[in-house]
This record gives structure tokens, sequence and C-alpha cells, in this order.
């Protein structure tokens, strides 16, 4: 990774999201596997609360990899896997990671739209 935080990434690193309740997670070397969770607590319609839209947003999870590995605090890897298995909405997290589906809001969306592409 680059010594700075956002840098142009020269290749953009493959996610796949695993959504079924059994499909197992790989764990081999060269693999993040990223957790998002659905919220904890019910919300009123359209709305949620900033913790839980931060535990689900698949956006804050890799930004926050890619610092980890920035720093070395993570093996390095080639590719993410996120586990959504008790996401409640897996299409959600898909969209975050196509461009154009949801609007980016500040720089650590665009790193992570540079960084990484749906596999």
């Amino acid at each position: 990774m680059s010594a700075a935080p956002f840098a142009r990434s020269v290749r953009s690193i493959p996610v796949t999201i695993v959504t079924g309740a059994d499909a197992p997670l790989p764990e081999e070397a060269g693999i993040a596997v990223v957790r998002v969770t659905s919220s904890e607590h019910a919300h009123a319609p359209g709305t949620e609360c900033p913790a839980c839209a931060a535990s689900g947003d698949v956006r804050v999870a890799l930004f926050e990899l890619l610092e980890k590995a920035r720093l070395g605090l993570v093996p390095p890897f080639e590719t993410v896997v996120v586990d959504a298995r008790g996401h409640a909405s897996p299409q959600a997290i898909a969209d975050r990671l196509i461009p154009g589906r949801q609007p980016a809001f500040g720089l650590r969306d665009h790193t992570v739209a540079r960084s990484f592409h749906l596999a």
C-alpha cells in the first residue's frame, strides 16, 4: 500500500459479497474479510442513527481496511470478501460499490471507489 492515505491506487481490488446464511467465508492468505451489520435496534422508516449507519456502510469498512493495510496492521490482501450474511439488505451494500448508484460523501468514498470494485 502507498504511504499516502489518499494516493491513487494502481489497481482496483475485487470485492465479493457473501449473503447466504450457510455460505462459508474463505480463510486463505491474501483474502481480507470485512463484516457489515444491520441495525441493532429499530429506526423510523427512512432514518438511521449514525452508529448503525457506520456499522452497515461497506465504504467505511473498506476505507478502514485500507488504512489498516497502510499502517501494516493487517496482512497484505489481494481480494476482499464482505460478510453480509446478517445484513437486512445486501443489495444496499452492492449499490455502495457500483459507481453512480449512491452519492459519494467526502474523500473517503472517492478513495474507496478508486481502490475497490465489485467482483
